[in-house]
């Protein structure tokens, strides 16, 4: 009698398990190779890069193979798999009656990975806005959990960020309406500017420095995608439209191109650059090289001694927005704009401005 589940792991015998029961569930005939270049993401075994025998992880594949198999000639009877051709190029294919025999196995790893992200979720919850947790374990056993652990500070996962801001009860409200592609009617207030009502597509919601953004499409505003609104500034609940207001997607791959070459959420007229920052100590050196301040960041020079003094550079391809700058002066004089002079040129001017306001 089997008596373990052959679903239940995350290495390659389990992904091998789950490959071949369904090559089987589908009653046609396969062979070893055939799972294995599903594997190797290859598009038929006529494409592996050797033979069977000398494929990664081949032992596996046999010992998923032959336990999936023993289990169903349990429950279904030896004559419910068929075989054919020799050793070397062998065929195999369920007959059985039964459509899902292993149907319990397979809901018993999904409740147990269910389970999983259920812990996850308790044990992140100090993480997450509240606010996002309440609104979708309402009602449930885990939502008294979260609760209970926030309360006795056993929570395993935490954020450094304040994460309670002003109107962060909408991201769940947000967020289904961008999952749905549901029209919104926003009442928004812009900094020192009038009220004004917008019909907003909403397209994405992000954070950025302890603040929530949401991105869309408002008809007639510029710019036509990318349109940006702070949650805090929102002044009530978003109405949702009704169904038959015509949602505006943004074209396929827009917001990756969006976000490429800034740090942070602001397009203000800049166009990226190529920069070279200087770090003057060790320290400021080693925190910047591991927390990069963009993803285009590269390492050009080492922290040494050099002929004009000791100091390490690193070159990024970015915009010189507002979050940009203020990431550089984060590292007051340890880190410095070397080039291009368009770029060093800003920060003597706001440093100038600094200056003057310390000025007795």
């Amino acid at each position: 009698m089997i008596r373990f589940n052959p679903f239940d792991g995350k290495g390659f015998y389990t992904k091998f398990a789950w490959d071949v029961y369904r090559r089987l569930m589908k009653r046609k005939w396969f062979s070893h190779a055939d799972v294995m270049a599903d594997q190797l993401g290859n598009k038929s075994f006529r494409d592996l890069p050797c033979s069977i025998s000398k494929c990664p992880n081949n032992g596996e594949l046999k010992k998923a193979f032959r336990d999936v198999v023993n289990i169903l000639k349990e429950r279904c009877g030896e004559s419910c798999i068929e075989t054919d051709g020799n050793n070397r190029n062998k065929r195999f294919r369920y007959v059985g009656s039964l459509d899902d025999p292993l149907e319990d196995l397979k809901n018993s790893q999904a409740i147990k990975d269910i389970r999983t992200y259920a812990q996850f979720c308790e044990d992140s919850a100090g993480f997450f806005p509240r606010s996002w947790l309440e609104y979708f374990f309402e009602d449930t056993l885990d939502l008294l959990q979260i609760t209970r652990r926030r309360k006795n500070g056993e929570q395993m996962i935490s954020s450094s960020i304040d994460r309670e801001l002003e109107n962060i009860q909408l991201l769940p409200i947000l967020y289904e309406a961008i999952r749905d592609k549901r029209v919104l009617r926003i009442k928004y207030k812009p900094y020192e500017e009038e009220s004004m009502s917008l019909v907003f597509h909403p397209h994405l919601l992000k954070e950025h420095n302890g603040r929530w953004f949401l991105f869309g499409h408002v008809v007639g505003r510029l710019p036509e995608y990318g349109y940006n609104l702070a949650l805090d500034r929102i002044e009530a609940e978003p109405e949702i439209m009704p169904v038959s207001e015509k949602f505006i997607p943004a074209p396929k791959g827009f917001y990756s191109s969006y976000f490429e070459n800034i740090v942070g959420v602001s397009h203000k007229g800049y166009q990226a650059e190529s920069i070279i920052l200087r770090a003057t100590n060790l320290s400021i050196f080693r925190l910047t090289e591991t927390k990069k301040i963009h993803h285009s960041q590269k390492t050009t020079k080492t922290f040494g001694q050099y002929e004009d003094g000791e100091y390490g550079e690193f070159s990024l391809y970015v915009e010189p927005n507002n979050e940009f700058i203020g990431r550089i002066f984060q590292m007051s004089d340890g880190l410095v704009v070397v080039s291009p002079e368009n770029v060093r040129d800003m920060f003597r001017q706001r440093i100038s401005k600094m200056a003057e306001l310390y000025r007795e």
